[in-house]
């Protein structure tokens, strides 16, 4: 998985199929949707897929009534199980992305997380030797905790797309 997409509760079918066939216009042939055990939550695996959500910005500002049931599209480096251990050791790997003098801020969605917020922000903060700005970060350090297995990112503010606040921008 390197995509997680959100849709309502409950339009996960029509939402998986939006996004497939969006997908397949775009040239995407190898593609792998699947509904996570979390309502609303489908798991992708596509090619590039920040420059899927990239093009997915520039289709929603020019054809905004013909996306109605995907609502969030967040890129994913790595998954771990849900264990502050491995979290660390994906975090330390993947905080790298954080340059020298960039800013982050941590951003937890918890979805069943046998761990407490906390502990999370705490594990990541501890190697990520970076200065914190919490209003307007270069780098935000995404995680996704889906019960027993976490997806974890580090991204620019804008790779994160909300296709309902951008359809009310447009």
């Amino acid at each position: 998985m390197n995509l997680l997409v959100t849709s309502q509760k409950g339009s996960e079918a029509k939402a998986s199929a939006e996004f497939k066939e969006i997908a397949l216009q775009r040239g995407h042939r190898k593609l792998h949707i699947e509904k996570s055990g979390f309502d609303g939550i489908l798991e992708i695996e596509i090619e590039n897929s920040r420059d899927f959500i990239a093009f997915m910005r520039d289709y929603v500002r020019s054809e905004p009534f013909r996306i109605h049931f995907i609502q969030r599209m967040i890129p994913v480096d790595v998954v771990v199980d849900t264990n502050l251990e491995q979290i660390k050791e994906a975090a330390t790997q993947i905080a790298q992305q954080i340059l020298m003098g960039e800013t982050f801020r941590i951003d937890i969605t918890e979805r069943d997380s046998p761990t407490s917020r906390k502990e999370l922000i705490d594990t990541i903060a501890e190697v990520v030797d970076r200065k914190v700005n919490l209003n307007s970060p270069d780098k935000v350090f995404q995680v996704e905790v889906l019960g027993e297995y976490t997806a974890l990112s580090v991204v620019r503010p804008d790779e994160i797309l909300s296709i309902t606040k951008l359809k009310r921008s447009s």
